[in-house]
């Protein structure tokens, strides 16, 4: 792992919740189904913020995140 990619996904310091999911995309009018499996996680990172990521369960890489107070 890139030193790069620690410091855009800090390290998790907990998780609070995780389960696996699909992902859509919306293209115009139309919902389409991306065949990748995901995982949804909800974890709190080392510093105290709570994390809402997507992961790629086929290559195991973290794709979306938003963070939270």
């Amino acid at each position: 792992m890139s030193s790069s990619f620690a410091e855009a996904f800090p390290a998790m310091q907990e998780t609070l919740l995780e389960f696996r999911v699909g992902k859509v995309l919306l293209e115009g009018k139309w919902v389409i189904t991306d065949t990748r499996k995901g995982l949804i996680r909800i974890a709190r990172g080392e510093e105290r913020l709570v994390h809402f990521q997507w992961l790629n369960r086929t290559q195991n890489v973290i794709e979306d995140v938003s963070h939270f107070l």
